[in-house]
């Protein structure tokens, strides 16, 4: 672990729902259950493999029906219910990223934080990390997202990133670092 990085106490896994499609049962669609099993297998490692493993919150993040649906498949998976808190407030992934600065940057040890969304949100997420959580630990997990692409290019739409300063220097810091790797370590 680099000294770059706040000591963590503590483990906040978000289970990022917020979406706008229905499935036709009225229950939660298949991609959001993907992000529910993988927020499972994310809660699972964390107890098996954290030594501050008493000290997990689950946040869901999401509109309260389909959020409180998201609880129950949770709860039926193995999480205490009493760890689990729901988000209504964020409605894109930088209220979300926002909301998460302001909960662990006040604390001296924050939590490590475990992001848990679709795979196609990464590069969101990335740009909105780098610019809002520099020095945080925080990782993470993208759930399989079999939706036509369109339909995933309207919910992406949600979630246009307003990329800062210091996301457009983390690029370039990342594209002086493969040119340096392939200088000394030629294919």
């Amino acid at each position: 672990m680099s000294s770059e990085y706040r000591f963590t106490d503590g483990n906040l896994i978000v289970l990022y729902a917020v979406h706008k499609g229905r499935s036709a049962d009225g229950g939660l669609p298949d991609y959001i259950q993907e992000r529910v099993k993988l927020g499972l297998e994310t809660y699972s490692m964390v107890m098996r493999s954290r030594p501050d493993k008493h000290k997990t919150m689950v946040m869901i993040v999401g509109e309260q029906e389909p959020a409180e649906k998201v609880k129950e498949a949770l709860v039926q998976g193995g999480v205490k219910p009493d760890i689990i808190a729901i988000d209504t407030d964020s409605q894109n992934m930088a209220q979300t990223i926002d909301r998460i600065a302001g909960m662990i940057k006040s604390k001296p040890n924050p939590p490590f934080v475990y992001f848990v969304g679709s795979v196609w949100l990464h590069d969101i997420f990335d740009s909105t990390v780098v610019s809002k959580l520099k020095g945080y630990r925080i990782q993470f997990y993208g759930a399989l997202d079999h939706r036509p692409v369109d339909e995933v290019e309207k919910e992406k739409a949600l979630d246009v990133p307003k990329k800062g300063i210091e996301y457009y220097k983390q690029k370039a810091k990342n594209k002086a670092v493969d040119v340096l790797l392939n200088i000394i370590f030629p294919d």
